[in-house]
C-alpha cells in the first residue's frame, strides 16, 4: 500500500510543491483548498501525471467545526503524513474589529491545526513509517526574531502554533513525530515590488529569497529521513533570522 499524505494548503506555491514532492516520492495526496478550486485542481492533475492517487477537500481553517467535518468524512484507515501549509496572514484590523481578527487567526494559525491532527491521531497512529507519521506546520521567524509592526495579531496566532505544537510532540508520542518549520520568506508576494525584493536580498546571507523547492524537500526530508526528530523548530531562512548583512 502506498503512503498517503494530506496536505493543508495545497492550490499554489509552497503547499503545492510539497504535494508534487511527495507524489514524486511514491505518496498518494488528500489536497486541501480553502478558495482557489481552480488551483487545486491543477494541482490535482500535476500530482496524477506523477502517479499518485489525488482526493480534493475543501477546507476553511478559521471554521474548526467544518474542517474537523471534512476531515473526518475521509474515513482514513491510516494517514502517514500532515502537512499544513495554509496559514491566514492579515495585518492588523482596527480597533473596533480586533477582537474578531485576533480570533479569527488563532483559530486558523494555531487552534484548527493543533485540533485537526488531534482528530486524525489514529489514522496516523497506524503509519508504517520509519518513526511513525509526521505531522508539520510552518512558523514564522518574525515570532522569536524581530516583531513586524501592524501584525501583531498574526503573530500571536504563529506564536501559539509554534508553542502548541511543542506539546503536541509530547501528547503524540511516539507513534506521531511533529516539527514546525520556522520559515522567512519562501516565494516573493507577487504583491511587492522588485525595490522591496532588493532590499530584503541584501539582508539575507544566502543572497535570495526562499523558494516553494527549499520547502518541500525539507518536508520530504523530515518525513522520510528524520524518525529522531519530533517538537523542533527546523528554522528556514537564509540565514535571514542571524541578523542584517547590510542596510
Amino acid at each position: 500500500m502506498r503512503p498517503l499524505a494530506m496536505v493543508v494548503g495545497a492550490s499554489r506555491r509552497v503547499g503545492r510543491e510539497i504535494a508534487l514532492e511527495f507524489a514524486r516520492t511514491g505518496f498518494d495526496l488528500v489536497l486541501t483548498f480553502h478558495s482557489d478550486q481552480i488551483g487545486a485542481q491543477e494541482t490535482c492533475a500535476m500530482a496524477t501525471e506523477l502517479g499518485a492517487a489525488a482526493t480534493l477537500l475543501r477546507m476553511d481553517l478559521a471554521d474548526m467545526d467544518a474542517t474537523l467535518l471534512a476531515a473526518r468524512s475521509l474515513s482514513l484507515d491510516k494517514l502517514d503524513a500532515l502537512i499544513v501549509s495554509a496559514a491566514m496572514w492579515e495585518k492588523d484590523a482596527p480597533q473596533h474589529e480586533a477582537d474578531a481578527q485576533a480570533a479569527r487567526l488563532m483559530r486558523a494559525n494555531a487552534n484548527t491545526p493543533m485540533a485537526l491532527a488531534r482528530a486524525l491521531s489514529p489514522a496516523l497512529r497506524r503509519s508504517t513509517l520509519l518513526g511513525g507519521a509526521s505531522v508539520m506546520a510552518f512558523g514564522d521567524i518574525h515570532v522569536d526574531f524581530r516583531p513586524m509592526p501592524e501584525f501583531s495579531h498574526y503573530l500571536a496566532s504563529k506564536s501559539s502554533l509554534h508553542q502548541s505544537f511543542r506539546q503536541l510532540a509530547v501528547e503524540l508520542a511516539p507513534h506521531i513525530r511533529v516539527n514546525v518549520i520556522v520559515a522567512g520568506v519562501i516565494a516573493w508576494p507577487q504583491s511587492m515590488g522588485a525595490d522591496e525584493l532588493a532590499a530584503y536580498v541584501r539582508r539575507v546571507p544566502l543572497g535570495r529569497v526562499g523558494t516553494p523547492r527549499d520547502a518541500a524537500v525539507l518536508v520530504r526530508f523530515l518525513t522520510l529521513e528524520a524518525p529522531f526528530m519530533t517538537g523542533s523548530a527546523i528554522v528556514l531562512d537564509g540565514g535571514r533570522s542571524l541578523g542584517p548583512t547590510q542596510d
